[in-house]
């Protein structure tokens, strides 16, 4: 009941903190909120490396919110790269998928990561960034495959949120402009960060059980 309630409280405070970020635009530092609140809470339950993942992805927020562009790319590789570190130390291999599955799965990885550096790689013109941003798209894959390994519908539809958003923030900052672009770009990250981190949640809780 206690581990109920705090997801709850959790999720309410999230959601207040994210539709913020959808109202006029009259406090502009709002949309860093979010992510700050889940690094805090990640912190409160001492999970270190989860705590790490989220404020270094709230610290990209912090870049993006003043377009500082390389910054937050490299912010965010931090967060993949540990999230990708979480997701594989934690890995169950009684639960996790058969081979033929994941093969598939490294299939779709590829076509996405090729599809994305087909579209957006050539259209980004400082090499600098665009080279960050091959190397990003690597490690959000990564991540995308390896939460994805657990049989966990958190893990699986939360990564697939956030590569979505990235994807469709790539394409609006290099390719063409998005229409309601916040919108598209924002529900799917806000949703798959939150998602992400119920799903390690339960992951941690897991192991708890496992090791008594």
């Amino acid at each position: 009941m206690k581990r109920t309630l705090r997801y709850i409280l959790v999720i309410s405070v999230f959601v207040i903190l994210a539709l913020l970020d959808f109202l006029p635009k009259h406090f502009s530092v709002q949309m860093i909120f979010p992510l700050l609140w889940l690094s805090l809470c990640a912190l409160c339950q001492k999970q270190w490396s989860l705590m790490a993942a989220l404020f270094f992805s709230f610290l990209g927020d912090v870049m993006g919110w003043q377009n500082e562009l390389i910054p937050q790319i490299a912010f965010f590789a931090l967060a993949q790269i540990i999230y990708i570190i979480i997701y594989s130390r934690l890995m169950p291999p009684k639960t996790s998928w058969s081979m033929s599955l994941k093969i598939v799965f490294m299939a779709l990885v590829a076509l996405v990561y090729g599809v994305a550096m087909f579209w957006i790689f050539p259209r980004v013109e400082n090499r600098i960034i665009a080279y960050g941003i091959a190397v990003y798209a690597l490690l959000l894959l990564g991540m995308w495959y390896t939460a994805s390994q657990h049989k966990n519908a958190f893990l699986i539809i939360g990564a697939t949120l956030f590569v979505i958003s990235d994807f469709i923030l790539g394409i609006h900052l290099f390719v063409q402009r998005i229409h309601y672009s916040s919108l598209c770009i924002m529900i799917p990250y806000y949703l798959g960060q939150l998602l992400l981190y119920l799903g390690t949640q339960k992951l941690y809780e897991s192991q708890e059980l496992r090791g008594k």
